[in-house]
């Protein structure tokens, strides 16, 4: 079954085009309009209002740039990245210039929504000028006919529902089905069955969701770490209708929080808590699609579906960046950086355009992913000139000699050692490095720039005495710790395997790049970032101003296809002296051997086997009763009554607590210290759930890079304070 692929408008002609932009726009600002008198439609003004903001602005960009005939995946891709890059300038213009002309709140939704729908009248306008001269066609989009389609598209689903049931009642049986059916889908694939090749797009995008998902909308506010201090910046700008620009925060300088999140809040009516819990996984899912696609096409599709597979199995995939909402956006745009860092038929001009703006977007969405970035486009690109260099300035004689040297170890097969025309090159290094320095030495008080320069100065000064040191090394100290059961030192095991395949991949595509084609610029870059996963465990202070998870998460978008060559390249090296690994379970083929080995790797870093022997649990959706950053109706209440009493004086919370009173004035929380006698008087006592039910708080102490923490016993802390407020889920004393 074949139907007019309206993710491809930028294919169609113009009159066509022109018509049905005008009917989507036309039925948008109706149904706003409905909206704004009373006559409300369930869920329409948020669906229209994310389906116009994330993927219209971009295919008229894309039109006028004559970009045509991408295919489903990149067009959508593509339209999606470069819409939230329209979005962000046109929040950031619109702060800029409003004010100087009186109008005093440029993020109200009155200001903004005729901002918006004037700057993409504007790109229709220049879409259909500048492609005037397109034939146009028909691009059909073809609907699968497998069963595994509605199967898959099922999943989030499955999640959403998991979630509420686990909210509401405390079942977790549908979110044990999803793992385990998620765990099934990915054995399908490395045994070739159930799961078509057709499908495996769709299935990346629906696992990757389905995974954030069970994890994002459990309880009905945000929970995690930074992410409440990326509330606190969003509602920053709702209330008083502006951004502040010189709020000395890191933070603040982020147009990821700033700019995109009220954009998303105002037009479609949803509450800032519901755009980082719905709308953003829906955009961050995109990015375990676009790493697909730029490795399926260097690779093959099952090559391409295991190393995703891989990537997104990683808790910190599910746990951590659901936390981190500035960093989701900035690896959508590093993904699509990939991507057409790849593409060597593109364009050249409109391949550096793309390039440029994706480099300028992640800057102004996560400072930390842009520095990794860059420092590692740096060496890479040293790596590729030199590389070049030496094989055009060694004798022919022998380079052409079989057996003594190969012409280039980093160039791409087919080429005979012949360089294609190289996509990383000094001018988009350097444009990179003017757009990041001019932004955050400027924006916050230029607290991003200050940052980087803080860090590397203590590792430059804690270098040579302290490597190797897990005080200050956080990757030597994950390693060298104590499991607390056996059950976890073997996922320490399976996890450096992972590690190991690694490498081994690096060296066999090194060694065969007749067979591997992976891109001389996607090769280098990864050589780099497997020495950033080294540096994690050996420099001092080096991947806990990341933490270790994160860094290791980042370092994954280029390396995950590695673990799979590694993996294939020792399977058939195994075979090759053992044939009866063949005959062995699951080790039928490297693939089938592969889906295994990854799918006990992701039943692990789900939490899935912890959880069903009771085994130290570890997972934030399946666990309900531990103490984790996940905050119920009654703390959020309990905390919104203490800010909202407008008394100025010091509050003293918990490790855990800490995260959620962030996201309301991080200027007068402290943490409690581990002597009671060092409370000051006359401040305040916040209890969150779990303090009020078990007695009990968490005590954390640093030492260098380690955070330690233990639990004592809370009734030392109210001793001599009076209870001011007390909703049976959260309390607070003061004396």
């Amino acid at each position: 079954m074949h139907l007019p692929n309206p993710l491809r408008m930028n294919d169609w002609d113009n009159k066509t085009f022109f018509w049905a932009f005008q009917a989507i726009q036309l039925v948008f600002v109706g149904v706003v309009c409905l909206d704004l008198v009373g006559y409300q439609i369930p869920i329409a003004r948020e669906a229209l209002a994310f389906l116009y903001l994330t993927f219209l602005p971009g295919i008229l960009v894309l039109k006028a740039l004559r970009l045509h005939n991408l295919g489903t995946i990149e067009t959508v891709l593509y339209s999606v990245g470069l819409s939230l890059a329209v979005l962000m300038l046109t929040g950031l213009g619109a702060n800029t210039v409003y004010p100087l002309l009186g109008y005093t709140r440029p993020f109200s939704f009155a200001i903004l929504f005729l901002t918006i729908v004037a700057v993409v009248q504007v790109l229709l306008y220049l879409a259909l000028t500048r492609d005037r001269g397109h034939a146009g066609s028909s691009p059909k989009i073809a609907v699968p006919s497998s069963p595994a389609a509605p199967f898959l598209m099922l999943l989030p689903f499955l999640a959403i529902i998991g979630t509420y049931l686990r909210d509401e009642y405390h079942m977790v049986t549908l979110l044990f089905l999803l793992l385990v059916l998620i765990a099934i889908v990915g054995l399908a694939v490395g045994f070739d069955r159930l799961i078509p090749t057709s499908c495996y797009p769709l299935a990346i995008y629906a696992i990757a969701l389905s995974l954030l998902y069970h994890t994002s909308l459990i309880s009905e506010y945000v929970w995690g770490y930074d992410i409440h201090h990326e509330l606190h910046l969003v509602n920053g700008v709702l209330i008083p209708g502006f951004w502040d620009m010189t709020i000395p925060y890191n933070t603040n300088g982020m147009l990821s929080v700033v700019a995109l999140v009220p954009i998303y809040s105002l037009i479609s009516d949803l509450d800032p808590v519901w755009v980082f819990k719905i709308l953003y996984p829906l955009l961050f899912a995109l990015v375990p699609l676009a790493l697909y696609r730029a490795v399926e096409k260097q690779t093959d599709a099952r090559i391409g579906f295991l190393s995703i597979f891989f990537f997104f199995s990683f808790f910190t995939f599910y746990t951590e960046m659901i936390s981190l909402a500035r960093q989701q956006i900035a690896e959508l745009f590093l993904a699509l950086t990939v991507l057409v860092m790849i593409d060597k038929t593109m364009d050249r001009n409109r391949q550096a355009f793309l390039m440029v703006t994706f480099a300028f977007a992640m800057i102004v969405s996560h400072y930390g992913l842009s520095y990794i970035y860059f420092f590692s486009l740096v060496p890479a690109w040293l790596l590729l000139v030199v590389s070049e260099r030496l094989h055009f300035s060694l004798p022919e004689r022998l380079t052409g000699r079989p057996g003594i040297l190969k012409p280039d170890l980093l160039a791409p097969s087919g080429t005979g050692g012949r360089m294609s025309a190289r996509t990383l090159v000094l001018p988009y290094i350097l444009v990179f490095a003017a757009l990041a320095y001019l932004w955050y030495s400027t924006v916050a008080e230029g607290t991003a720039l200050a940052t980087v320069t803080g860090i590397g100065d203590k590792i430059w000064n804690t270098l040579f005495a302290d490597s190797f040191n897990p005080t200050t090394a956080q990757g030597m100290q994950i390693l060298t710790s104590q499991s607390t059961t056996p059950l976890h030192s073997l996922a320490k095991v399976v996890h450096i395997a992972t590690q190991g395949l690694i490498s081994v991949g690096l060296l066999a595509t090194l060694a065969r790049r007749e067979r591997w084609r992976i891109e001389p610029e996607y090769l280098a870059v990864s050589l780099v970032f497997l020495l950033i996963n080294v540096a994690g465990i050996v420099v001092p202070f080096f991947s806990s101003s990341l933490n270790t998870s994160r860094l290791y998460h980042i370092t994954l978008i280029f390396l995950a296809p590695f673990a799979i060559i590694g993996g294939i390249a020792l399977y058939e090296a195994a075979v090759g002296r053992i044939r009866t690994i063949q005959v062995a379970p699951f080790m039928g083929t490297a693939y089938q051997a592969l889906s295994a080995f990854f799918v006990v790797f992701f039943l692990f870093n789900s939490g899935l086997i912890y959880q069903v022997v009771d085994d130290d649990p570890t997972s934030m959706a399946l666990e309900t009763t531990g103490d984790k950053p996940v905050f119920n109706g009654k703390e959020v209440q309990g905390a919104r009554w203490l800010f909202s009493e407008g008394i100025e004086r010091p509050i003293y919370v918990d490790g855990t607590r800490w995260w959620l009173l962030l996201g309301f004035d991080p200027h007068r929380q402290r943490y409690i210290p581990a002597n009671s006698s060092l409370v000051e008087p006359s401040t305040y006592l916040y209890f969150g759930t779990y303090n009020v039910v078990r007695d009990s708080i968490r005590i954390e102490a640093q030492e260098h890079a380690v955070t330690t923490a233990v639990y004592t016993d809370a009734g030392w802390f109210i001793r001599n304070r009076n209870k001011v407020y007390d909703n049976a889920g959260s309390a607070v004393y003061y004396r």
